[in-house]
């Protein structure tokens, strides 16, 4: 695979007890799933991607607390809460035609109402009820915008078409929203 660089699938939480565990958001429709895949990347947003390892995780409450091996106390700990965690793309299972990764959605130029180019996607957010695309300005806007927008992933009434080789979204969505 091409661009087979890790995209972010959870985040470290808070460190948990004395042997260096850390608490888990996971982005997977099932927060359990992210377990599954190995090797997990950290990074703080925007650096690079640092390999570990999950050593031991368990359920804890309603989420997840994990132990990998670059933290043995909760001292070590700390320092990693915060960071992303990563997948590589090559180590997700494939999907069927009719599905999508959301991550693939990373980079995608977004079509908004009359064609107008709202940006690119540069990231992923859940927020509940529905995903919200991260929505960068690109450097051709005519607009001007400055800020990211957020439009929430509803397939038919607000996103109409992914075309993944082609590297495009289109929305119903205007630059004014």
């Amino acid at each position: 695979m091409a661009d087979d660089l890790p995209r972010p699938m959870g985040r470290l939480g808070a460190s948990f007890g004395i042997k260096g565990y850390l608490k888990v958001e996971s982005f997977t429709s099932r927060p359990e799933n992210l377990f599954d895949y190995s090797p997990w990347f950290i990074r703080q947003r925007g650096a690079e991607w640092r390999e570990v390892q999950v050593v031991d995780w368990q359920p804890h409450g309603k989420g997840f607390i994990v132990k990998l091996n670059v933290a043995s106390n909760p001292e070590e700990a700390k320092a990693f809460a915060g960071l992303e965690i990563g997948i590589r793309r090559s180590s997700l299972p494939p999907v069927d035609d009719d599905e999508i990764y959301l991550i693939d959605l990373i980079g995608c130029q977004v079509i908004g109402i009359g064609g107008v180019m709202l940006g690119k996607v540069s990231g992923i957010r859940d927020q509940g009820a529905a995903p919200l695309l991260v929505v960068s300005p690109s450097d051709h806007l005519t607009s001007g915008r400055k800020d990211e927008i957020l439009i929430p992933y509803v397939a038919g009434p607000i996103v109409t078409a992914v075309d993944l080789n082609a590297g495009t979204i289109r929305v119903e969505w205007g630059e004014d929203y």
